[in-house]
């Protein structure tokens, strides 16, 4: 009696992915809603600052170790022992921007917190794709409808009463060349102010400044 042979089948091929199949699922189109009306509000994101100034960090968002103190360019930072990732706090970058006309000054009344119903220079923080120089004019289009080109670097300044972070304003002297005056996203309000007439309500100390400085060398 003849023993059967031991069949092996050659094992299929496995697939290979070139990328990862977690993208190749198609993107859930549920809408989920919040429940009630709460949103994230400034007070949470002055609380989640303080918390980020006080380097309340103890994992390193890049690899999940427990972060260690260490001395990093004459300061204490809370630094990753196995990536070497290293939680820095910096200054946010800002620009704004000086618009005059029959000498008088832009001024636009902030619509949102922080110092709501204030009034400030056009102004905003930089966006990660964009140069200082985008920034105003983008910022200046945003608030007050209006084009402008930018003719020099007035000065740079350091911001420390902004609740949400400490921030670097770098100022500019700018000329409108196109746009009706008229405001928008977060401006409530756009006006020309005489020297004389500078609202008391200036909503950043930095900015305070800024106009000041710029007052004394128009005299």
């Amino acid at each position: 009696m003849k023993k059967d042979k031991l069949k092996i089948e050659k094992p299929k091929p496995r697939r290979t992915w070139q990328i990862s199949p977690v993208t190749r699922v198609k993107p859930s189109r549920k809408i989920y809603k919040r429940k009630g009306k709460e949103r994230f509000s400034l007070e949470s994101q002055i609380e989640c600052e303080e918390l980020l100034g006080q380097k309340n960090y103890r994992y390193c968002p890049r690899c999940s170790s427990e972060l260690i103190q260490k001395k990093i360019d004459h300061h204490i930072r809370k630094v990753c022992p196995v990536c070497d990732f290293v939680i820095y706090r910096n200054p946010a970058p800002a620009s704004a921007v000086i618009i005059t006309r029959d000498n008088k000054i832009l001024l636009v009344k902030r619509k949102c917190p922080p110092f709501k119903g204030d009034w400030s220079l056009p102004a905003g923080f930089i966006e990660y794709d964009e140069s200082p120089e985008q920034c105003a004019i983008r910022e200046t289009k945003e608030e007050t409808n209006l084009e402008v080109k930018l003719t020099k670097l007035f000065n740079v300044y350091s911001g420390a009463d902004d609740p949400r972070t400490k921030a670097i304003l770098i100022v500019y002297l700018a000329r409108v060349i196109s746009g009706n005056l008229k405001p928008g996203d977060d401006a409530a309000e756009a006006v020309y102010f005489s020297f004389d007439n500078i609202p008391s309500n200036i909503a950043f100390a930095v900015q305070r400044k800024v106009i000041s400085d710029f007052y004394q060398r128009q005299r």
